[in-house]
C-alpha cells in the first residue's frame, strides 16, 4: 500500500506517515528545491568527518601525548587556559577550537568548573580570538590574551 498525499484518508494515521506524506507533497510541489536538498545531503554525506569544521583535527589527549609543550597547538592560549583551570584535555581541546560545548563539562549550569570555562571562553570570544588565525607568531598581540 503506497501513501498518497492527495488522499485525505492517508493523513492522521501516525506522525511517521504524516511526515512521509509531507515530504511527498513537498517533493511534488517543489521539485527544484527538493533536488537541491538531495544534492546538499549527498554533498554533506560525501564530506569526510575529518574535513568537517565541527570536529577538531585531533583530541586533546592525543595532542598532549604527541607534543612536549602546548605551544604547537593552533589555539594554544585558549587550550592552555582551559587545561590550566582543570578542564579535561579533550574538552579543553574542543573549547579551544571555538566550540562552546560546556555541556561536556557538566549538565548543571551552576557547576563552578562549567561557569569558569564559560567565563574564559567568553573573554576569548570578546577579543575575537577565533575570528582569524594569525599567519605567524609575530601577529599575536600577547597583551590581549586573558591570564
Amino acid at each position: 500500500m503506497t501513501l498518497d498525499y492527495k488522499n485525505p484518508n492517508d493523513w492522521g494515521k501516525s506522525p511517521l506517515t504524516d511526515r512521509a506524506l509531507r515530504l511527498e507533497q513537498f517533493k511534488a510541489e517543489n521539485p527544484e528545491e527538493w533536488a537541491a536538498r538531495i544534492e546538499a545531503d549527498i554533498q554533506a554525506l560525501s564530506t569526510p568527518i575529518f574535513e568537517s569544521e565541527d570536529y577538531p583535527p585531533f583530541t586533546g589527549t592525543e595532542f598532549l601525548a604527541t607534543h612536549e609543550t602546548i605551544d604547537d597547538h593552533p589555539y594554544s592560549a585558549a587550550f592552555g587556559q582551559f587545561l590550566g583551570n582543570g578542564i579535561d584535555a579533550d574538552i579543553a581541546n574542543i573549547l579551544a577550537f571555538g566550540s562552546n560545548r560546556f555541556d561536556l563539562i557538566s549538565e548543571d549550569l551552576d557547576d563552578p568548573v562549567r561557569q569558569l570555562a564559560t567565563r574564559i571562553y567568553n573573554r576569548f570570544e570578546d577579543m575575537g580570538y577565533w575570528d582569524e588565525l594569525p599567519d605567524s607568531d609575530d601577529d599575536i598581540n600577547y597583551d590581549l590574551i586573558p591570564y
